[in-house]
């Protein structure tokens, strides 16, 4: 009986991971079809207000039972602009790219994480680990330049667009990549490395322990104040948006990423995570395109060139080989 309520438990785990797997896998397309009727960072100030009006009750009770100290302010805004702000550039690349492209890169970030845990936490690397790198590393790259290498039917402004989309896209990879190496040496691991380029920003150590939940919730705030100045620079010198005029479509879009992709996706995810072992959940990570393919065809009639899924296949050899290989 212990051991059917044990696999029970692991499959509805499972299942909260596959769930925000496929809203997420599903984002992509939906950005690029929102960013048809509204601007890039008004789209995203749109939809950090939303997240941060529903989250705001919530918000309230984390922060009486754990109020945040003066000291840690610092630390949770840097993480926020890595974390949730950082997002704007892959608004922006996806406004130019494929979601196919975006998706796919999007399964470079582990093995970005593999490699900076190893120059800044030491974390040790096989030789079939670096290789696992090394092979990851060609398939993300082979992605990024395709529509230089696969001309097409493209114009070369076309085509230079779409590796720049597809840069933008890397430079979040990065940007999370960071978010999570700085979130290590704040929550307490130790990287002389780390420290070093740390002290000169004046970041320090947690003082108390924070709840997924209020870690989270804050960045969010903090990506609706960065976002707010780059919105009304984009109302006031590129495109002016008029609230009035927005369709169900837009509204559906703002919706999809405020409630699914932020709020559901993210207490799915925390659930499965809890009641799944880690080394289960790695495999969670490569799903993505496997859901935004789909959706790309039948909302944006877009299909995986042959460049595409060679790409992806490379890419996941070189990430399962660096995951399956670490000491």
């Amino acid at each position: 009986m212990p051991n059917r309520t044990h696999n029970n438990l692991k499959l509805r785990a499972y299942g909260a991971l596959i769930l925000a797997t496929a809203i997420w896998g599903g984002a992509l397309p939906i950005i690029k079809i929102t960013e048809q009727y509204i601007p890039v960072f008004t789209f995203l100030f749109l939809r950090f207000l939303l997240v941060c009006i529903l989250m705001l009750p919530v918000m309230i009770v984390e922060l009486k039972k754990t109020p945040i100290a003066t000291k840690d302010i610092k630390n949770l805004v840097i993480l926020g602009l890595l974390g949730q702000t950082a997002l704007a550039f892959v608004f922006v690349g996806v406004k130019y790219t494929t979601s196919l492209d975006a998706a796919i890169l999007g399964t470079s970030a582990p093995i970005m994480v593999i490699a900076a845990g190893h120059f800044f936490y030491n974390e040790k690397l096989n030789y079939k680990a670096k290789l696992g790198v090394f092979i990851a590393t060609l398939g993300t790259l082979l992605i990024m330049l395709e529509p230089m290498l696969f001309k097409g039917q493209h114009t070369e402004l076309e085509q230079g667009l779409r590796v720049l989309g597809n840069l933008a896209v890397l430079i979040y990879n990065v940007a999370f990549t960071a978010y999570i190496i700085v979130s290590k040496h704040v929550m307490g691991e130790n990287s002389s490395t780390l420290t070093t380029i740390l002290k000169r920003l004046r970041l320090n150590r947690m003082t108390r322990s924070y709840s997924p939940t209020l870690h989270t919730g804050f960045t969010f705030y903090v990506s609706l104040v960065s976002i707010f100045p780059l919105m009304l620079i984009e109302n006031r010198y590129m495109k002016a948006f008029d609230l009035t005029n927005l369709t169900i479509i837009p509204i559906a879009g703002i919706l999809y990423m405020a409630i699914l992709s932020s709020i559901v996706a993210y207490v799915a995810f925390e659930w499965g995570l809890k009641r799944a072992k880690a080394a289960d959940t790695a495999i969670f990570s490569y799903l993505g395109p496997l859901f935004t393919i789909p959706i790309s065809f039948v909302l944006l009639q877009e299909s995986p060139t042959p460049a595409a899924f060679l790409g992806i296949i490379i890419i996941v050899i070189g990430v399962v080989g660096a995951e399956t290989n670490r000491k």
